[in-house]
């Protein structure tokens, strides 16, 4: 009897065991540096929603590959010294396996040497090519960098017959990186710089700045800067009667670029991430279905349409969630930094295919950005 006792109590041990064993592995936590408040909120708030959701919906389906998703989220304010500062805490104190963010060209650069130091993955949602050029160990890029996006404008302007070009840009990490990227890609394309004027973003009159353009006889003027100073040039260009075209680089493609510009928006030109104007998509365009579900899962949850900056974050949750399933074995750190170099899916921003020697996932083919005109209070694809 003693014998069989103890063999019922080993049964009934294991049938107890059995619920644990069938239970998620251990979690994935996953850290994010947003501006949620301050003058770059405009970024950080749209990314933190979106990646929410994305995870929300990823952890009712049971998680990734059986793991949850915990997400830990800071405010950066948009100081890159605060982005670092808390990387920092994400990574020691926390002990995140990846960082999402920073949200900005200038917070993303500002991490890049702190992420390799602590060897922790980070998924960035900046635009300078410099956060991926040259491809550093642990930093990588859910944006397509300015390059990509700076040809894609030149190629359109070549399209068009533009040959002139007045360039004003801000003088930040964003900023100065397109200004320099445009001048030395411009003559690829028979374009000519004939005149650029710097601006702090923050601005409240850059008139100077629009006359000199207007001086230089440009037969366009490309604005290279976040809101909200395209704002601004709209409204002074507006003013003083410019009658070129004015095209504003994807760093302020959102809503508030017209709405606080009034009448002085008609016609604006903006290179822009596809959340802007989704379903003026083709049926073909590639991006059009991720594009769509965005949109639409976030209108539904949030009852407000998304700023085209959420699909940055959404774009990185698809990286991580195809990475996490590329990993044989435990997740560590190093193994999700593997598994991400590795990646290849269609995002929102494009088709990614990160490799060895391409931590931004995309180029010029991954058909990052169309080229959209404000006529009549809409958004509409530029022909």
């Amino acid at each position: 009897m003693k014998l069989f006792a103890l063999a019922m109590a080993a049964v009934a041990g294991l049938i107890a065991a059995a619920p644990v064993a069938a239970q998620s592995k251990a979690p994935i936590k996953v850290g994010a540096i947003y501006p949620m408040t301050g003058s770059a909120s405009f970024l950080g708030v749209p990314e933190e929603r979106a990646l929410r959701m994305r995870f929300d919906e990823l952890n009712k389906a049971g998680g990734v590959d059986g793991h949850a998703l915990e997400l830990i989220v800071y405010d950066t304010e948009g100081n890159p010294t605060k982005a670092a500062q808390q990387l920092r805490r994400l990574a020691e104190s926390d002990n995140v396996h990846v960082v999402f963010g920073p949200s900005s060209s200038g917070e993303s650069l500002a991490t890049i040497a702190l992420v390799n130091e602590l060897k922790v993955p980070q998924i960035a949602h900046g635009g300078a090519e410099a956060i991926v050029t040259p491809p550093t160990r642990y930093v990588f890029n859910s944006v397509p960098v300015d390059r990509v996006a700076i040809s894609y404008v030149l190629s359109y302007f070549q399209k068009k017959g533009i040959k002139t070009l007045a360039i004003l840009s801000a003088a930040d990490g964003y900023g100065q990186s397109g200004r320099k990227i445009l001048e030395s890609l411009a003559a690829d394309y028979g374009v000519k710089v004939v005149a650029a004027e710097e601006f702090n973003r923050q601005d409240v009159d850059i008139t100077a700045q629009v006359l000199k353009a207007r001086a230089s006889g440009a037969a366009a003027m490309v604005v290279w800067s976040a809101l909200p100073a395209p704002t601004i040039i709209a409204r002074n260009a507006f003013a003083v009667g410019y009658d070129k075209p004015i095209f504003v680089g994807y760093g302020a493609a959102s809503n508030e670029l017209v709405d606080k510009a009034g009448p002085a928006a008609e016609g604006i030109y903006v290179s822009s991430f596809r959340l802007m104007a989704p379903e003026s998509l083709a049926e073909n365009d590639p991006v059009r279905p991720v594009t769509l579900e965005i949109y639409q899962k976030y209108k539904a949850r949030y009852k407000d349409a998304p700023a085209n900056f959420a699909q940055h974050s959404y774009d990185a949750a698809l990286i991580l969630e195809q990475a996490i399933k590329l990993v044989k074995g435990p997740i560590t750190r190093d193994a999700l930094r593997d598994a991400i170099e590795k990646v290849d899916v269609m995002g929102s921003n494009g088709h990614f295919r990160f490799s060895p020697t391409n931590h931004g996932g995309l180029d010029a083919v991954s058909n990052p950005l169309v080229m959209l005109r404000y006529v009549k209070g809409k958004w509409q694809i530029a022909d």
